[in-house]
């Protein structure tokens, strides 16, 4: 894949994880701002991206590495439809330890393919919030050029995947 097409799929991603934290808006809730407004007439170059309900649910268990920062981390991704747990250890450069981390994971559908939301990160072993942890989000896409998976945290740093199916 080129660099070209790289670039604009990471940009995509990051616009999308960028989108997480916004809720929906109703047009009819502001009748105060017309949409013919000169502030609404400048053009643009953004595009808004739709993230969706999966069409179809996903079983099974993989094994995803990538890397933050140089720092590689390793992932057990188990999923039972459009909901699943993922396991990720990692050394932490904050305690010198090798730590692990379990989020919840949610399957969406973006017009790129599969993306998968991560949230709630807790220390695995004692279910205590990771407040120094961004959730992980994975896009997966087969394009013409062949398949890109991606990895971008919500602070922004992204990373290929490597993905191994374990069962």
């Amino acid at each position: 894949m080129n660099l070209k097409k790289s670039a604009s799929l990471g940009i995509l991603f990051i616009g999308i994880t960028g989108l997480l934290g916004l809720e929906s808006v109703d047009a009819r809730s502001n009748p105060t701002k017309s949409i013919y407004s000169p502030e609404n007439s400048r053009s643009s170059s953004y595009t808004i991206a739709q993230v969706g309900n999966a069409n179809n649910p996903i079983y099974g268990t993989w094994k995803l590495t990538y890397s933050v920062d140089a720092i590689v981390h390793e992932s057990t991704l188990v999923m039972s439809g459009y909901s699943g747990v993922m396991r990720t250890r990692y050394y932490n450069s904050k305690n010198g330890k090798t730590e692990v981390i379990r989020q919840n994971m949610t399957l969406k559908s973006v017009p790129k393919g599969l993306f998968l939301i991560g949230s709630n990160p807790v220390y695995d072993r004692t279910s205590k919030k990771a407040e120094d942890y961004s959730p992980d989000n994975f896009l997966f896409s087969i394009t013409p050029d062949g398949p890109v998976l991606l990895m971008c945290d919500r602070m922004e740093r992204c990373s290929y995947v490597e993905l191994e199916v374990i069962k």
